[in-house]
């Protein structure tokens, strides 16, 4: 993308809001010190950030209970590898876009059967370990005698894939119903001033220098700065530090 720069990546914020660069992720806790920050090529996707984040994290003797981020974070791979390190993932999840047929949603889904909106049950079903999806597949002949196939599908038959983890997913939804999670995502709210803080004052804006390694450098300095301003605030406000 850049003749000088070679890591540099186009991206986009938005289908209008686009640009060449870099991106960067970061990790702030409740009292609001960033706690790890990373910046990657424009190009890449936050959700495959989420884990190395966490895990150096670990590494340098932090931990938490629970990660809060928006929906790229919540990808069912991070919630699954999360769980397994005792960490739990809040993040809110796609809008099912099935372009006028009936979405997922309106199936019930069962650890070894399907049943369709019509009230057709299917069994019949394929596990693919190496993506980690299960796919159910409805008989032919009762979706082309169906009188709700047009709403449903254009194929021969309707099928259905979900995770491996899905019970870990149903989970998920019922408790992104809930007021705690309502609560949660103002937390997570919190993060996007101090994206903005770093970016208008402290040279997140603009890459400095050529290269990815030095763009990390460029970020962890900049985290660094609104570290100290923010431990100065709460001094300042008369809270105290525990060591």
């Amino acid at each position: 993308m850049s003749l000088v720069d070679k890591d540099a990546r186009h991206g986009a914020k938005s289908d209008k809001k686009k640009f060449t660069g870099y991106k960067v992720n970061s990790i702030m806790s409740e009292d609001g010190f960033i706690k790890n920050i990373n910046a990657t090529p424009g190009n890449s996707y936050d959700g495959d950030i989420l884990i190395p984040l966490i895990d150096e994290m670990i590494e340098h003797g932090f931990n938490a209970s629970e990660v809060v981020g928006d929906t790229a974070y919540g990808e069912v791979d991070n919630r699954n590898k999360l769980l397994l390190k005792g960490i739990t993932v809040i993040a809110p999840f796609k809008k099912e876009t099935n372009k006028g047929v009936f979405p997922q949603s309106k199936f019930t889904i069962e650890e070894h059967g399907v049943t369709c909106p019509a009230g057709c049950r299917t069994m019949v079903w394929n596990h693919n370990k190496k993506i980690e999806t299960i796919t159910f597949y409805f008989n032919k002949n009762d979706c082309g005698n169906c009188k709700l196939k047009e709403k449903c599908t254009v194929q021969k038959r309707r099928t259905i894939t979900i995770s491996q983890h899905y019970e870990l997913l149903k989970i998920a939804r019922e408790y992104n119903k809930t007021d705690h999670f309502k609560e949660d995502m103002k937390q997570r709210a919190h993060i996007e001033p101090k994206q903005g803080e770093m970016k208008r004052y402290h040279g997140l804006v603009r890459a400095k220098y050529w290269g990815l390694p030095k763009m990390n450098i460029q970020a962890t300095m900049s985290a660094i700065v609104v570290n100290v301003k923010r431990f100065i605030t709460m001094n300042s406000c008369g809270y105290q530090l525990a060591s």
